[in-house]
């Protein structure tokens, strides 16, 4: 018998709707499976008409993998998993968190697999979210691109946003605590080419934010022609990567629950919404290391 989810596409490259559920930590396994299926498909799935406490939310989490910790980062008291993302209505001229392309916390040895966020309290316009699908740029990568990515790695750093030199923008949002520091500055590789490891798809593990360097033949090798290239290609990557084609744009209401891949999608929230009050609760779930 189904479960009674009904899954609807929201656009021809990525991002999807599953109406006929409720998210709770005691959701019938089948309909999670279900769920996971349309993600890792759709890479982007919204469900809507969502009322999950911290709790709850995290607990249900918990079904599509472990918790994968968040560095930086303070959580919801009492709820160590749970992430705030919150900007008042007072700090209209203050830092959006998330308002650069990324991937949620690349940098890390083993990146988040999914990221789940829930809106609480959303202006009735702004605040959306845009992710881009990397599988959907993997398959229209130029052949001699392909071939030159297929040797290179990516150096990810937490440094473009958590160095203690980044600490003056997060202390703009006053219902976050953000707390930066020199572990920042680490860095760590990852193929720009990987594997889904659950539909085998390849796909680019690329974004401008985290990725600040490149390693490869005549890349990043040292000498000023290898530097050259190393910028160069960054900035096709980013534009490529961004461009509209591969992108899904969510315009959230109240009780929205959406869950994405970072394994194959990176993302941005507009700050576009001065003036007004926008709360939304984020949980993570732990992924593999990515691989080639």
């Amino acid at each position: 018998m189904g479960t009674g989810i009904r899954v609807s596409r929201l656009t021809g490259v990525l991002g999807a709707r599953a109406d006929g559920v409720t998210l709770c930590p005691d959701i019938d396994p089948a309909e999670v499976s279900e769920l996971r299926a349309a993600l890792v498909e759709h890479e982007v799935l919204v469900v809507p008409g969502q009322a999950l406490s911290p709790g709850a939310q995290a607990g249900f989490s918990h079904l599509l993998g472990d918790y994968s910790p968040v560095p930086f980062v303070q959580p919801v008291p009492e709820h160590p998993e749970v992430i705030k993302v919150v900007k008042e209505a007072s700090e209209p001229e203050a830092f959006n968190f998330g308002g650069v392309w990324h991937s949620d916390f690349s940098f890390l040895d083993a990146p988040p697999a999914f990221t789940v966020l829930h809106a609480l309290d959303v202006p009735a316009v702004g605040g959306d979210t845009v992710w881009a699908s990397m599988t959907a740029a993997c398959d229209q990568l130029p052949d001699d691109v392909r071939e030159t990515l297929e040797q290179v790695t990516a150096v990810h750093s937490a440094s473009a946003s958590y160095s203690p030199a980044q600490q003056g923008l997060h202390s703009g949002l006053s219902g976050m605590d953000i707390r930066t520091s020199e572990a920042a500055h680490d860095t760590r590789e990852h193929p720009i080419l990987v594997t889904h490891p659950e539909t085998g798809k390849r796909s680019l593990f690329f974004n401008g934010t985290y990725i600040r360097g490149l390693r490869g033949p005549g890349i990043g090798d040292g000498t000023e022609a290898g530097a050259t290239q190393e910028r160069k290609l960054l900035r096709w990557l980013h534009d490529f990567t961004t461009h509209v084609r591969f992108t899904f744009r969510h315009r959230w209401s109240n009780g929205d629950v959406v869950l994405w891949d970072n394994r194959t999608t990176q993302h941005g929230a507009l700050n576009d919404y001065g003036g007004e009050r926008r709360e939304l609760n984020r949980t993570t779930v732990a992924g593999p290391t990515p691989a080639a």
